[in-house]
């Protein structure tokens, strides 16, 4: 009996012990509240492709699970709140903050909390820096090079005092924290021209020197460090407007020969998935486009991402019935839908006022709205300036004396008419028939000759 006993004993301690034993997960909890807001759309991405979407309520209250393939940095987006997050697999993070005092407010708990914090922290001090950038730009060599380096201690010094750091990730941000600095340093040249108003401005070689000896093949700093990845990107981008200007080649091909010469596939891989990301949306030639992609790409997770954007695109093609924007506040007094302006050609031109590219084409808006002011068709100008810069917006059209529809969405970037476009950067303009399909989701803009053209062939 006693045998019998021991044995069931043991037997429910190895049952308890195995139903103790935790099963590995591959998610994440991730959940919060912002205060001022009216909700939308809070965006979490890595360097490494992976991205989610999570609907914040118009409470500020938000709670969804991110399943992730691997531990580390992770990029939070929402409005004003941009940062960085630790998440591992099994973390549980909760978020506070007050939209209108985006950073400053933030606060972090949960798994990881001292070292999110500090990436919350250093992210602060990035602002902080940005907003002295007057001051820090026009600084000499010397100076300059004493402000990058004592931001780059300070930050240093903060990590270290953080305990149970993994070895890997404080590896990878000490790194990081330089390649910020030597960020800073690629910028020093062009903004000391330009607050020291001397465009022709050169650093000296000395002072460049760490940048045209850095190696921009390193995979792990590229999917690891925003800094070290923007300084790859940059110079693809100086690639591809040297040859677009020695080789008289088309910026398209000239990008993609910039593209084609990276060394390192993972590199290469991660930006070419970047660059078709910001192309397709607005590509006259999708299906080339993507086949292009999928033959330079061996990312097989790139390809199917690609590949599903493609598809999500056949709504914007030419005779769907376009998305649809509600009750936009209306500069000229109450509120316009896009069913109000059915019986016309629309054409939109969505802007914002902080827009240097957008403000360029007013003056062509302009002109092209007077000239067709009797004709079959309404000219709609939505600016996505957030509800707090409501002020600049009334006075910039009433400065610059803007003609049309002039609307200002409900919620910035954060809405579903510009989610639903694929806007990806501005400005965009787009042209709807009377009936409220779509004619082009990428129209030409005021300024190119062939809006004209279009509209010709339209007879409208």
């Amino acid at each position: 009996m006693g045998k019998i006993k021991f044995i069931t004993i043991a037997f429910s301690i190895i049952m308890l012990w195995a139903c103790k034993k935790e099963t590995p997960v591959n998610y994440a909890l991730f959940s919060g509240n912002i205060s001022n807001t009216k909700g939308g759309e809070l965006k979490v991405s890595a360097l490494n492709g992976f991205t989610k979407t999570i609907n914040v309520k118009d409470t500020g209250a938000f709670s969804d699970t991110l399943f992730i393939e691997e531990n580390g940095l992770y990029n939070i987006r929402f409005g004003n709140l941009r940062f960085a997050t630790y998440i591992t697999q099994g973390a549980n993070i909760s978020l506070e903050a007050n939209e209108k005092d985006a950073i400053k407010s933030l606060k972090l708990s949960g798994s990881n909390a001292e070292l999110n914090n500090y990436f919350v922290y250093k992210e602060a001090q990035n602002i902080g820096f940005m907003e002295n950038r007057e001051n820090n730009y026009s600084a000499d060599e010397a100076t300059f090079e004493t402000k990058i380096t004592n931001f780059k201690n300070n930050l240093e010094e903060r990590l270290n005092a953080i305990q149970n750091i993994p070895d890997d990730i404080k590896t990878k941000e000490l790194r990081a924290i330089n390649y910020g600095r030597l960020t800073k340093k690629s910028q020093y040249e062009r903004m000391h021209g330009y607050f020291s108003k001397n465009r022709d401005f050169k650093a000296s070689g000395t002072f460049k020197q760490e940048l045209n000896n850095l190696s921009l093949n390193n995979a792990e700093d590229y999917l690891y460090s925003s800094d070290y990845q923007a300084m790859v990107s940059n110079n693809i981008r100086q690639k591809a407007y040297e040859y677009y200007q020695k080789d008289s080649l088309p910026y398209q091909e000239a990008n993609a020969k910039a593209l084609y010469e990276i060394s390192n596939q993972t590199i290469k891989n991660a930006e070419l998935y970047k660059a078709i990301s910001m192309r397709l949306p607005m590509s006259k030639n999708k299906d080339k486009d993507l086949q292009d992609f999928i033959n330079a790409s061996t990312n097989q997770k790139h390809i199917s991402k690609i590949k599903e954007l493609h598809e999500s695109l056949k709504i914007l093609d030419k005779g769907q019935p376009s998305p649809k924007f509600n009750n936009y506040e209306n500069y000229a007094g109450g509120t316009t839908s896009l069913d109000d302006l059915k019986g016309k050609y629309v054409y939109i031109d969505v802007w914002a006022t902080w827009c240097g590219p957008c403000k360029y084409e007013i003056p062509f808006l302009k002109k092209v709205e007077e000239k067709y002011h009797d004709k079959n068709i309404h000219f709609v100008s939505i600016s996505t300036d957030k509800q707090k810069d409501k002020d600049k917006w009334k006075q910039m059209i009433a400065e610059k004396e803007m003609g049309g529809i002039q609307l200002i969405t409900d919620n910035d970037f954060n809405t579903s008419f510009i989610s639903q476009y694929k806007i990806m950067g501005i400005p965009q303009f787009i042209l709807i028939d009377p009936q409220g399909n779509i004619v082009q989701a990428n129209a030409p803009r005021p300024s190119d000759e062939k809006l004209i053209e279009l509209f010709n062939t339209l007879d409208i």
